[in-house]
């Protein structure tokens, strides 16, 4: 598919455990209560919440009300007896950003579980506006209201599911995307393994080059590779290797597009070995440079850029990009959450974590104030004949709940920073001995050579 391309995709997973968590988790709006933990209950909250659904405005009910779906839904399944096995389904329909407006997303799901289910089950619909990609949650019970007969969702099911939004898109002059083997994925799942095999790639190529530098057998390079968690399969008719976070398998040749991994290239290189060993290695990703003092900061703001430092994010002024050791080397997989927190500390001056606790405090407040006056704006909306006036409180609504969203991700940033630092401190502690060991190693070397 074409960058410019539009695509609408799909997903559908059953929901096998306790059905009143399930019914919990979905009714819960902020999915914080250790007593809301019960499974169908559950997905009806999470797919409701408030927040991403414009404050319940894109929310349906096919053959049920939303509000009462839950009791429904249990009242189906008690007058058939059937209240194991599959208790609800959890579908997803996407669209890539900026397709679609809410209303469209909305109305497209609706149309799609009416003719999906609406003959035979309960659906909740609700269409999430949190994400830069608009996109409809199905909750469908797995018991029908009309005979008791249980939806198995099958693979005819899953791809009738597919056809049926397909014919659904081109109808409104939308496309489809789908994965080689034929079944539909969500843009979620689609965006990430994009982005996925491109940042394996990157941090593939860095540790071959390595490994590359010193190698002169091609034992060698399998031992160094594996010595660093790599699965590496020279055997089969292409060289395969596995990165220990990725679920899947990366061929040397595909690792870039000039051929440089393939396997008379890599050859190549390790026979160089021996006229110029160790090459120099090209950076994993783009680094940059920290102009600032470094030297000058304090506490967590400290620890966060030394941990950049160490993990080859930046590197300090004047100075080479490091290689982050093995025992930190996991930690790149979390690069871009590990930034976003390092420039969150230092945009907001927090240097302890009672500064990070104080600040979710003082977010949550200013959260709850916007709720309040975003609630109070629904109210006025309503009640106004005004175009003008409605026009300008919709505008005013959209502009808290874009607040609102930003600070919830705000309060999560603040989270991951609480759980992080601990483990930055430990893991530094780490680097530290083992950079003490490594330098009392060579003073030994050293002064037996002078022997």
């Amino acid at each position: 598919m074409k960058e410019g391309d539009k695509l609408a995709i799909t997903k559908i997973w059953a929901v096998k455990d306790d059905l009143r968590r399930v019914l919990n988790y979905i009714e819960n709006s902020d999915k914080t209560k250790e007593e809301l933990s019960d499974g169908l209950k559950e997905v009806l909250a999470y797919t409701t919440q408030g927040y991403k659904t414009n404050e319940k405005e894109y929310i349906t009910g096919i053959n049920c009300e939303p509000s009462t779906s839950l009791k429904q839904m249990m009242n189906t399944k008690l007058s058939y007896n059937k209240m194991d096995g599959r208790l609800a389904f959890h579908a997803v329909q996407s669209f890539k950003p900026g397709e679609v407006t809410p209303e469209e997303c909305h109305s497209l799901g609706v149309q799609l579980a009416k003719q999906m289910w609406g003959n035979r089950f309960e659906v909740v619909v609700s269409t999430h506006l949190d994400k830069d990609h608009l996109h409809n949650h199905f909750v469908v019970n797995s018991v029908s209201w009309v005979d008791g007969m249980k939806y198995d969702n099958r693979k005819k099911d899953i791809d009738h599911f597919r056809e049926l939004n397909d014919a659904i898109c081109k109808q409104h002059g939308l496309s489809v995307i789908e994965k080689p083997e034929g079944k539909a994925m969500n843009y979620g799942e689609w965006n990430a393994e994009k982005k996925d095999g491109i940042y394996f790639r990157k941090i593939i190529r860095y540790d071959v080059d390595s490994v590359l530098a010193y190698a002169r057998t091609l034992d060698q390079m399998k031992s160094g590779l594996e010595d660093i968690g790599y699965v590496v399969d020279l055997t089969g008719k292409h060289w395969t290797l596995k990165h220990p976070q990725s679920q899947r398998k990366f061929r040397f040749y595909k690792l870039a597009r000039d051929g440089r991994y393939d396997e008379d290239h890599i050859m190549e290189r390790i026979n160089n070995n021996y006229l110029f060993p160790m090459q120099p290695v090209k950076d994993i990703v783009p680094c940059k440079e920290y102009r600032g003092d470094h030297t000058k900061l304090k506490g967590i703001k400290a620890l966060y850029i030394r941990y950049c430092f160490e993990l080859g994010i930046i590197r300090p002024k004047g100075k080479r990009q490091k290689y982050p050791s093995p025992q930190l080397r996991k930690d790149l997989i979390y690069m871009d959450k590990i930034t976003k927190e390092n420039t969150f500390v230092g945009k907001h001056n927090l240097e302890t974590i009672k500064d990070v606790l104080a600040f979710k405090v003082s977010l949550n407040k200013e959260i709850e104030s916007w709720m309040n006056e975003r609630r109070s704006i629904y109210n006025k909306i309503k009640r106004t004949r005004d175009p003008n006036l409605k026009k300008q409180l919709e505008m005013d609504r959209d502009t808290l709940t874009s607040k609102i969203a930003h600070g919830k991700k705000e309060i999560k940033i603040c989270e991951d920073i609480e759980k992080r630092v601990p483990d930055i401190q430990d893991k530094l502690k780490m680097v530290n001995a083992l950079e003490d060991e490594r330098i009392q190693t060579q003073k030994e070397y050293e002064r037996s050579l002078n022997l």
